[in-house]
Formats: C-alpha cells, structure tokens, sequence
C-alpha cells in the first residue's frame, strides 16, 4: 500500500488539509468535504485540479483520487473545491444557504477577475450587493471612508475605462448600496445571483477548436447546449445546438464527432489537439447533457419552479431602473477608447434589443443540417 499524501483542498471559504490513501476515491473525499462545510449532497461541485501538463480537469469521483493525473511534483498537491456545472435556475438549485455562499462567491471571483463579462454599471450594482450582504443596510455612522475597497469588487477593466479615483468609485457603490435598504443578507446574493445568471458568459467553459478547414473557433459548454464563437468574439455565439438536439458524442484522438437525433443531419465534427482537454470536454458534454435531461424530467413532473421570463422581468424592472442611472453617472466619465471588444459586442447587442437568450435562440435558428453546414464554412477571414 503507498505512502499517504497530503492534500490541500481549497474553496471559496478557506482550505483544509486532507490524508489521502491510496484507496481513497473522490467520492469519500467529496463526502468528507460536504460534512466538513455542512454542505449537503449535490451534483454541481467536484474538484478541479492542474494534471502533469499543467492542463486543468476535474477529479472522477469514482475513481481513486492517486491513480489520477494529478501533478505530483506539486508540494503540497492542490485541489480546488468548485462548481463544475452550473444551474439553469438559481431559485430551483441552490436552496441551503452554504451552497448559496460558495456558489455566489465563485460567481463573483469570475466577474472581478473579468472571465465572466459583466457591464460597468452591472459590476457597481453588484458590489452594493456584496457590501449588503457583508455589512447589512448601509449606515453612514459606521461605514466609513474605505469600507469599499473599489479594486477588490470591480474589474480592472472597468477602473481603467472610467477616470473616477478609489473615493469616488466607493461613493459611487455606496449610493447604490444605500438603495438596497432593509433587503436581507441572504436575499441579496440570490439576487445577484439570479441576474448573473442571464450574462452571456455565465456558466460557459470556452475550449479552442477548429472547423476542417483549420479555422480557430471557441467551443462554448453549458447547461443549455453547445455554441460555437467566433475567435475574437466570446459573447456572442456564432452557432449552436441544444442538448436536446444532440444524440451522442465522441472523439477519436483530435476529432470529435456529434450525432444529431434527426438523422437526417451529417454529423457535426471538429478538432482540438490535446487528448486530456478533449477527456475533459467529453466529460462536461456528458455530465451537463445528464443534467439538462434530469432536469426537463423535474419539470414534466412539476418539480421545479420555472419562474418564466416575463415573471423575471417585473421581478427585476425595479433594478434596471436603478442600473440605467448608474450607467447614466459612468458614461459621463467613460474613456470609450478603452472599450474592450466584450464591450462593443455586449453594447451592440443590446441596441439590437439582444439578450443572452435571444442570442443563443439566433445561433440555434435553422435546421441543423445548414448550421453544421455553415459550422463547415466558416473562415479566419469572419472572424
């Protein structure tokens, strides 16, 4: 039997030290961290790691956690705790208030960080929401000059687009802060939660791949489906195909091959390089079509609450008031030059009265066929 090795398992809240034996499986390691963080059982969490190439994947859980690719040069050796799939409803799959927490903090990394694209007048508002959740209603006796700490809440981004000092960006989140007066601690991470949710990069992993005639292209994985982007464009998708669409996926080396379940589709292909990143992208295929079939049985059965959008939009109508005059104050101290090509797409879309989801409806318009037709036909020159 091997030496135990030490593991360092990492999370929104802090890390903890775990013994791994050789015979241990991700899934003892999940149950012991659920236990540990009070966490019950769900299917959105595993463990992400960086494998010998340095490349990142998830642990199997059903598999010994030593057996796996994990860079044992690394001392100690690095597991992140994470989602790994993303609901498609906050509201109906995030009800305990520790998932809440973790969920929302992952969120708001991936929005400071600037991998999730969000809008400078969005970024504001979720700030004043993180103030509310962290401090409760703002009192001006109490919270004084740098309890906002701009850099920590905003994307660089954002700060760099708008000639606005650390004191007046913290002025700025604490109007808005100010305005979300007697909303609970809890309430307000759910409802910046339930609006991220509707950002186009939200809950998508990106992985580069080609068309055959070699055209560099994003592969988009999410719980909705699969869209393709163009290469210098990860907001709005190019192409797309929903799961419900989609009968079976493979690979064979570099080239992936997916059957459509109208057979009258050719098969839609493309190619990435690397065997371990394709393992991985079959693996978030997979895991997130299971998910996306789970889920349409929830609602068949009236598990689920399936708020639909008109509900949303009356629910959330207050807030775009408040957003438009957020915006309103930034754009008189916008530097547009420093827009990034996030910004113009987002900012065209919405002109054209575009959201994510009527985007996403665009790219799946069309019978199959002439989208892997079109998928086929695309160019560098496009993109």
């Amino acid at each position: 039997m091997g030496k135990p090795v030490m593991i360092k398992v990492e999370h929104m809240e802090g890390s903890e030290s775990v013994e791994v034996k050789s015979a241990m499986t991700g899934q003892s390691l999940m149950d012991h961290i659920n236990t540990t963080l009070q966490m019950p059982e769900n299917k959105l969490y595993s463990f992400q790691y960086n494998d010998t190439k340095d490349h990142e994947a998830f642990i199997k859980l059903e598999k010994k956690i030593l057996s796996q690719d994990l860079n044992k040069k690394e001392d100690p050796i690095v597991l992140q705790f994470k989602a790994k799939f993303f609901p498609e409803s906050v509201n109906d799959e995030i009800k305990t208030n520790v998932i809440q927490r973790l969920f929302w903090k992952q969120i708001k990394q991936g929005i400071v960080e600037d991998t999730i694209y969000c809008p400078p007048e969005l970024c504001v508002l979720f700030a004043a929401q993180a103030m509310q959740f962290e401090h409760g209603d703002y009192d001006a006796s109490k919270h004084g000059p740098g309890i906002v700490k701009a850099d920590k809440e905003l994307p660089a981004r954002v700060l760099g687009q708008h000639g606005l000092s650390p004191e007046q960006w913290e002025e700025r989140i604490k109007n808005a802060w100010a305005k979300l007066v007697g909303t609970p601690r809890e309430t307000s991470i759910m409802d910046y939660l339930n609006i991220a949710q509707d950002l186009e990069q939200y809950g998508i992993t990106y992985f580069e791949v080609t068309n055959k005639k070699g055209t560099r292209l994003w592969l988009g994985v999410h719980n909705l489906g699969m869209d393709v982007y163009e290469y210098n464009n990860k907001v709005t998708p190019r192409l797309g195909f929903p799961w419900g669409e989609i009968r079976n996926i493979s690979f064979n080396d570099k080239k992936f091959t997916i059957k459509m379940v109208n057979k009258d589709a050719p098969d839609f292909k493309f190619y990435s390089p690397r065997f371990k990143v394709n393992k991985r992208i079959l693996a978030l295929c997979v895991g997130n079509h299971q998910l996306f079939v789970h889920r349409r049985r929830q609602q068949a059965a009236g598990e689920l609450l399936q708020e639909d959008r008109a509900t949303l939009e009356a629910k959330l109508r207050k807030t775009k008031e408040q957003l438009l005059a957020i915006r309103q104050d930034l754009e008189s101290v916008k530097d547009k030059s420093k827009m990034t090509r996030d910004d113009i797409e987002h900012v065209k879309n919405e002109e054209q009265g575009m959201d994510k989801f009527k985007t996403m409806k665009k790219a799946q318009s069309g019978d199959a066929k002439r989208r892997i037709l079109d998928f086929e036909d695309l160019e560098e020159a496009e993109c």
